[in-house]
């Protein structure tokens, strides 16, 4: 039985991806590139919105707003922008015009 739950958790696990990089034809977007790159590559984004932090508490919500101004962390204040590229729908969050966090997933 736990076999079983082992191989849905990791199957599950496939279907979402946390990239450090795309290939878009014959190129590579990676994290650090800027918002120009990638809009000279993919056009304009099918939605745009504003990043958010998945925390819950003003306390924690201050500390990784402030942790995420010293990291660059995609947690922080910044812009998610999506595509929709070959069945997949594709994030780019942005933050200070850089890609901080590049996810890709199946629909």
């Amino acid at each position: 039985m736990r076999r079983y739950l082992l191989l849905a958790l990791l199957a599950a696990s496939f279907s979402a991806n946390a990239l450090q990089s795309i290939r878009v034809g014959s190129q590579v977007l990676v994290v650090s590139d800027s918002a120009a790159r990638v809009k000279a590559m993919l056009g304009e984004p099918s939605v745009r919105a504003k990043a958010f932090s998945s925390s819950k508490g003003k306390k924690n919500h201050a500390r990784q707003a402030s942790s995420a101004k010293n990291k660059g962390s995609a947690k922080g204040n910044g812009e998610q922008w999506q595509y929709e590229r070959e069945g997949r729908i594709t994030t780019f969050t942005l933050v200070g015009g850089k890609i901080a966090h590049i996810e890709d997933v199946a629909r």
